[in-house]
């Protein structure tokens, strides 16, 4: 199947490594030209030798909103044109430090990952939608991740649950600008920047299909869902965790 993305602009945050940096791989290999933004340049000069010449970078972080204005706006003067947002600029849940339950709430954590997750992906896409609508619309895809449908972790429940509102709201408001926004929910992912110990491998196996699930395989739903084909998931919110036993998602 022909995606339709070639010469498409796309933006990848997060994009130097991990989940980010397969999804730029991927629209790379669709024909898109892509900008990689993330905080290092060190680590973003290393990922645009490793993924080639359509390859641009822009560095800045997610939480100033004036670097994220200069960054997209960077990206789509150098790419020509901007049709596909994907945010990935996040820290991994395991990777937070949030322990469960109230007692444990960290309040300065909760903001920061809130200001992180949730308010950085909206500040990528407000800079985003003029280019987006420049170009006669576009996709956005979020990664929030499965806690938003977990209870336990006050903090990574919340993160993850703000992008979901955030996706919807923005897919009833900008779909009248033929842009669609969607979401993906990652389980636990193997990267080529995070490793597993034992006790986050078994954890990882206890889905459905008993294995850890591979950055390329979520890759692959979020390049589908940044393409023109997939215009009519505006709104939808996709896990790709291998099948969580038991409950009914609805």
């Amino acid at each position: 199947m022909d995606l339709r993305l070639s010469g498409a602009g796309a933006i990848v945050t997060g994009g130097s490594k991990g989940l980010g940096k397969a999804v730029a791989r991927n629209l790379l290999a669709e024909g898109a030209r892509v900008a990689l933004l993330a905080r290092n340049e060190e680590t973003l000069s290393a990922a645009a030798a490793e993924l080639g010449d359509d390859v641009v970078t822009v560095a800045a972080d997610t939480n100033d909103a004036e670097a994220v204005t200069r960054a997209v706006d960077e990206a789509a003067r150098q790419l020509g044109r901007l049709d596909v947002v994907v945010n990935s600029a996040a820290t991994p849940a395991s990777s937070t430090g949030a322990r469960p339950g109230i007692d444990n709430l960290d309040e300065e954590d909760f903001l920061r990952q809130l200001d992180t997750k949730a308010l950085g992906y909206a500040r990528v896409v407000r800079a985003a939608v003029p280019h987006l609508r420049a170009a006669g619309g576009g996709r956005v895809v979020s990664i929030a991740g499965m806690n938003a449908r977990l209870s336990g972790q006050v903090t990574n429940t919340v993160r993850n649950l703000a992008v979901v509102a955030l996706t919807k709201t923005l897919a009833d408001e900008l779909g009248q600008d033929n842009i669609a926004v969607s979401c993906v929910h990652p389980g636990m992912t193997a990267t080529d920047s995070r490793t597993f110990d034992e006790a986050m491998q078994a954890r990882a196996r206890s889905n459905a299909l008993g294995r850890i699930i591979d950055a390329s395989e979520v890759a692959d739903v979020v390049t589908f869902l940044a393409s023109p084909r997939a215009m009519a998931t505006n709104g939808a919110i996709v896990t790709v965790d291998g099948g969580h036993p038991g409950p009914l998602w609805t």
